[in-house]
């Protein structure tokens, strides 16, 4: 009389698939293969682009999950535990919550950077995702928010047959193509319409000073000035008095300019006149600096001449090409675009997202010790005042903690071999606790590894002995 074997429970036998050493293998060589390249990435592009391209994905949330379910089935296939299990549970425990706590910071973490300058204050966090924000006004001044939507370009750049559509009165404004790298240079041009502000091309000149620029006014009888050093340019109505500084206003006309130069130290004007394109005055500065108008246009708008790129430099940013009543534009990143009709005006920004944090931080000093005979920065650190705090210094090695941020020294801008600025890195760490939780499951398991490798040792040596 034949018996048959005894059948396996079926959760034994849905679970041992999954349990299984091949699929354990699959998943370790996957993890490999995408690190692999993922550090190929970061080498030649970047860490945004690795981040964006290769770990932030749905082939390494699936690999990631697989893992998780297959330390899961492999604890399962061991049921019921023995003491010697402790070690091999703890482990794969603590890998599973090791994993939730990376998953935590990565949905409500935080980590971006802030330049304050010195004297300074800011509380405002800019992280790297983007958002793109519309305003509309029909009057030109007052101006509303009608879109405001984050937005990936970068894994998913629009095309001309697949426009990004934006909501306007008039048409809609489309997003037809996106540049990851571009090195930008500003053009000016005319506004057909006349409804931009005036454009001024000028230089600004004497034996050793030779600056040539555009000044264009956001909106038509505003004020656009660029500081120059020797003097502040201003391209819009002069006033009657001056505020005792080195300036010029350049007030605009159908075809010329009005201008009324001030000196510093006095209120009165010290030169008055007009000028068309092709003109140059005399300042009248002891400096002996010439003023000549290259090109003048009443109305214009700022355009971009565009290099694309392969790869990220220092010098390079991100562009979207925007269409929208026959005419295209270029919006860099972090920069800002108006767009006229006959009875409305549209504001655009395409930005990186800026995150309040609930607290000022104030630059008091930034110091810069660099290595003897050159430029190069050795060590710096930030001086600064935090309500609550206090005056605190940050350095590269020692960071600032306050109400869950972690504020570290990251960089610093100059001008003319002069810090004017301090970058700090700011992060916030929901998953931070629950990370430490299981690298400490962890480490627990292994030392109670090596504690039955011991016992067995032992035990081995005694039935030898004995």
């Amino acid at each position: 009389m034949s018996t048959s074997a005894p059948k396996k429970p079926w959760l034994k036998s849905l679970n041992k698939p999954l349990a299984s050493l091949k699929l354990a293998v699959f998943i370790l060589s996957s993890i490999a293969v995408i690190t692999a390249v993922g550090t190929f990435v970061e080498a030649r592009y970047d860490a945004f682009a690795a981040k964006q391209w290769v770990y932030n994905t749905w082939f390494m949330y699936l690999i990631m999950g697989l893992l998780c379910v297959n330390l899961t089935a492999v604890m399962v296939d061991r049921w019921p535990w023995q003491k010697r299990h402790a070690s091999f549970v703890l482990a794969h425990i603590g890998i599973i919550i090791l994993l939730f706590g990376s998953w935590m910071t990565m949905q409500w973490g935080l980590d971006g950077s802030m330049r304050v300058g010195i004297g300074e204050e800011g509380t405002m966090v800019q992280t790297p995702e983007t958002d793109l924000v519309v305003y509309t006004s029909f009057d030109g001044d007052r101006y509303t928010k009608t879109l405001e939507e984050e937005v990936n370009f970068f894994k998913n750049p629009p095309t001309a047959e697949k426009p990004y559509l934006i909501p306007a009165y008039e048409e809609k404004i489309k997003v037809v193509d996106y540049y990851k790298y571009v090195i930008p240079s500003k053009k000016v041009v005319a506004d057909e319409k006349g409804r931009g502000g005036a454009g001024l091309r000028f230089q600004l000149q004497n034996p050793n000073v030779n600056i040539i620029e555009w000044l264009v006014q956001r909106k038509s009888g505003g004020t656009q000035t660029q500081d120059f050093g020797p003097a502040k340019i201003h391209l819009g109505e002069a006033p009657v008095h001056g505020r005792g500084e080195n300036e010029i206003y350049l007030t605009p006309k159908d075809s010329y300019l009005d201008y009324v130069v001030f000196q510093k130290d006095s209120t009165k004007p010290l030169k008055k006149g007009r000028v068309k394109e092709g003109d140059v005055f005399d300042l009248g500065y002891k400096m002996a600096l010439q003023f000549r108008v290259l090109r003048y246009l009443p109305s214009a708008i700022e355009d971009w001449d565009l290099k694309p790129l392969e790869r990220p430099t220092p010098l390079t940013t991100s562009a979207i090409k925007i269409q929208f009543q026959g005419r295209e534009h270029w919006l860099l990143l972090n920069d800002m675009l108006k767009l006229f009709t006959e009875s409305s005006v549209y504001l655009m920004t395409y930005g990186n997202r800026r995150t309040d944090i609930g607290f000022p931080i104030k630059l008091k000093d930034f110091k810069v010790t660099r290595y003897q005979g050159t430029m190069r920065a050795m060590a710096y650190e930030s001086v600064v005042e935090v309500p609550g705090v206090g005056e605190q210094v940050i350095s590269m090695n020692e960071p600032l903690k306050h109400k869950g941020l972690t504020i570290y020294q990251a960089s610093f801008q100059e001008e003319q071999g002069r810090p004017v600025a301090s970058i700090f890195s700011i992060n916030h760490d929901p998953g931070r606790a629950i990370k430490y939780l299981g690298s400490l499951i962890i480490s627990l398991g292994i030392v109670l590894l090596m504690w039955f490798k011991h016992l067995d040792f032992k035990l081995k040596n005694k039935n030898q002995n004995s």
